[in-house]
This record gives structure tokens, C-alpha cells and sequence, in this order.
């Protein structure tokens, strides 16, 4: 659980959003998650931590590729939602 929560922490560091965010956007997470995993209320299950895992994985991979190009191996996930960030 702790490489899960430094795992996290750093890459919203990199992106410059909230570990709230990641978690809602990653897998629909209420707003105070992220505060009961830190304090050990709760923890996730494997397949909520391989989600996590995996949207921060793509989302770097994106971030790699020059603006508006497109992975030929990205698979959208049709159940993750979002945002279009864009860029001036």
C-alpha cells in the first residue's frame, strides 16, 4: 500500500493534480478516498490498485507523445472518463 500512495503522490506531482483527481478520474473514486487510504481506513483492492496503476501508466505515455498525436497501441477505456486538456 505505501509504493501505491508514493506511486500516486509522485505522479501527481509530475502532472500537477490532486491525488483526488487521479483517483476520480481513475476509477470514479469519492472525493474523501484518497484521504482514507493515506490515514489506513481503507485500503483498495488489487484490481482498483492495477486501474490506478494502469491510467497512470497511459496517461505518461500520452504525455510523451507530441501534441495531438496519438499512440497506435492507445485503447481508449471506455469506462474512464476524461477531461480534454488544452494546451496555449
Amino acid at each position: 500500500m505505501e509504493q501505491l500512495i508514493s506511486d500516486i503522490e509522485a505522479y501527481c506531482q509530475r502532472t500537477g493534480i490532486a491525488p483526488q483527481k487521479l483517483l476520480r478520474d481513475a476509477i470514479n473514486a469519492q472525493w474523501g478516498q484518497w484521504q482514507k487510504w493515506k490515514t489506513g481506513e481503507s485500503s483498495p483492492t488489487m484490481k482498483v490498485a492495477d486501474r490506478v496503476r494502469g491510467y497512470m501508466s497511459k496517461d505518461d505515455v500520452a504525455h510523451d507523445l507530441p501534441c495531438g498525436e496519438i499512440s497506435p497501441t492507445h485503447q481508449p477505456d471506455q469506462n474512464v472518463k476524461r477531461s480534454r486538456v488544452v494546451q496555449r
